[in-house]
């Protein structure tokens, strides 16, 4: 009945995508590919330009027979509307947050970890490495295909007082993305989780409801949380894959050419995305910090390190449940088993 109940909500998700996208997603008309994607942030994030990039190069590779059309904003839905439209075909492409995808794989949900890498270099060499082609693979059962890793970034810290140690963290309320293992982290490192909408947290902070919230800088400038908040934290605790997820079936219909191009265009897209995404962020940063309204506290890697080391108990208790991810990521980074 569940299955049943789960099919329904996809089929009426699909119809409605159908509806705004004006019929079947995929178009082959006059032998031009029509694709469609869809983010959740706006215009001037970097899901959207690596999108827009995107877009280009599809044109470019394929002289003109690719045309990639850009949802952006959550026109076609949150995460897991757009989830289950790629699953019945209503959708082509979208750009979801990784944790909307650990309902169907337990392997996604080790990049919930935090402290997982030490910085950009670590994460990339394991994503574009056999873990992430392992992760990848593992979604495919679900009737969707990650085809590329692009990023949003690591999360980092607001709060109304200063934090360098998790003693800091003692009785701090904090928002939490409704991930259960956010939530746990956040608690095992003293602070009070509260999980909330997104749409509800600039509203909290300024009333004193949370005393902090963690985000990637890009979503903390452009929802304006830094102005209600004294003190970003660098605490770099979780790093933001972000996947380039097509709807498996639209790609088996899919030319081998077309694939190809579409695969070879996200690629290029990853590394243009990342090195963007980063300027994003330090340009954000670069822009709080003339200001003078704001402490920046960058955290030192000793500093990061005490963190990592409260958080061992939860390696120790999710290592199991994703079989053998964890240990491979620690073996490619050269990194002794310390949990």
């Amino acid at each position: 009945m569940k299955g049943k109940k789960h099919l329904g909500t996809a089929l009426c998700v699909a119809v409605a995508a159908a509806a705004l996208l004006g019929a079947a997603s995929v178009s082959f008309a006059a032998d031009v590919l029509k694709l469609k994607i869809g983010h959740v942030v706006t215009e001037t994030g970097g899901e959207h330009l690596g999108s827009v990039k995107f877009a280009e190069l599809l044109d470019k590779k394929s002289g003109g027979k690719i045309q990639l059309q850009i949802f952006p904003n959550g026109q076609i839905g949150g995460n897991r509307e757009m989830i289950e439209s790629m699953q019945v075909g209503a959708l082509d492409m979208a750009l979801p947050a990784l944790p909307a995808l650990g309902g169907f794989t337990d392997k996604t949900k080790v990049f919930d970890l935090f402290y997982l890498f030490d910085d950009n270099k670590q994460a990339e060499k394991v994503l574009d490495g056999p873990v992430g082609q392992e992760v990848a693979k593992a979604v495919e059962a679900a009737n969707i295909k990650i085809i590329s890793w692009w990023t949003q970034g690591f999360r980092e810290t607001t709060a109304n007082r200063e934090i360098r140690k998790p003693a800091d963290l003692k009785g701090l309320k904090i928002r939490v993305m409704e991930n259960p293992l956010h939530i746990e982290a956040w608690n095992t490192l003293g602070a009070s989780a509260i999980p909330m909408a997104f749409s509800e947290v600039l509203t909290s902070l300024q009333q004193g409801v949370l005393d902090a919230q963690e985000n990637p800088y890009q979503n903390i400038v452009n929802s304006g949380f830094h102005t209600v908040q004294k003190f970003i934290i660098e605490t770099h605790h979780l790093y933001g894959p972000l996947p380039v997820v097509v709807s498996k079936i639209v790609w088996d219909k899919l030319t081998a050419e077309q694939q190809k191009i579409i695969l070879e265009a996200a690629e290029e897209t990853k590394v243009w995305q990342r090195a963007k995404q980063d300027e994003i962020n330090n340009k954000l940063k670069a822009d709080i910090q003339k200001t003078g309204k704001n402490v920046i506290i960058e955290l030192t890697p000793e500093q990061k390190n005490e963190f990592r080391q409260k958080l061992a108990p939860l390696y120790k208790k999710y290592a199991p449940q994703m079989n053998g991810v964890v240990e491979k990521i620690y073996k490619e980074l050269g990194r002794t088993i310390d949990y």
